[in-house]
């Protein structure tokens, strides 16, 4: 069910970005690099559906070490509690892949989308997929949370993580006080602000931090990696193997050379 849901909500995404009264700007069909983007779409996306399921059913047993009064609050709460909780668990994941030069090199491969449309949300190497969405999951499972609420709850993140990077223009600021928008997510992969904006859902995080960047007159393109937004490579195969290579001398953003964070 919550596949059927999750796949609902992208169609419905993917549609609206067609309408040019709806889109942030033209993009062409098919857009370049589509298929890099469809090809992270398979192997991150599907295969970390098969790992979550095998973890989920290889945690069963420890489930009864966790907070047994977790399992006994009605449904709605236990879903908005654990969403709250897996998208707090995610921009923790988020600052450090922002923060650790061993895993920056990881996450420039999401940086390094030049169009933002609900399909650049699943352009992410393999390895982040894993450390992103496993440990929230890890996280909900250990502390009590029912297997179908956290299922919800993982739904609900991918489905707002795919409306943040989509390619629509439409105002929400009526929503920015609480939530993370699309024109808040493009910020964060303009390079200027890229340290900026690092929550999925939920705009609390950067505001608890003072990251969070609202201004309409903040800088809005190009998108692309602080630094290499022209050379970054942007086929499959040399991104899959690009974090892997012998480490350039740079730093991760926020600690110096392109960016400094607040």
């Amino acid at each position: 069910m919550t596949t059927f849901c999750l796949a609902t909500a992208l169609l419905a995404i993917a549609l609206l970005e067609r309408l040019p009264a709806l889109r942030f700007e033209r993009v062409p069909f098919p857009r370049r690099y589509l298929a890099t983007d469809a090809l992270y779409l398979a192997s991150g996306v599907l295969a970390l559906g098969l790992l979550m399921r095998q973890q989920a059913h290889a945690l069963a047993p420890a489930r009864g070490l966790g907070v047994a009064a977790l399992a006994a609050l009605p449904p709605v709460l236990a879903v908005a509690f654990a969403t709250v909780l897996y998208d707090l668990a995610s921009y923790v994941t988020h600052f450090l892949l922002h923060r650790v030069e061993v895993l920056w090199r990881l996450h420039k491969v999401h940086h390094s989308s030049r169009t933002l449309d609900w399909l650049a949300t699943y352009r992410a190497h393999v390895l982040e997929h894993a450390l992103r969405h496993l440990l929230s999951t890890v996280l909900l499972l250990l502390i009590g949370f029912p297997l179908g609420v956290v299922a919800v709850a993982a739904t609900l993140y991918a489905i707002w993580a795919a409306l943040g990077h989509s390619n629509l223009g439409i105002r929400l600021r009526v929503l920015e006080p609480v939530l993370i928008t699309p024109r808040l997510h493009r910020l964060h992969h303009v390079p200027a602000t890229s340290e900026h904006n690092l929550g999925t859902i939920l705009s609390l995080w950067d505001r608890l931090r003072g990251t969070l960047v609202t201004d309409p007159r903040a800088a809005t393109g190009p998108l692309g990696v602080p630094g290499e937004v022209e050379t970054y490579p942007q086929s499959w195969l040399p991104q899959l193997v690009e974090p892997l290579r012998r480490p350039r001398r740079e730093a991760a953003p926020g600690r110096s050379g392109t960016h400094t964070a607040p």
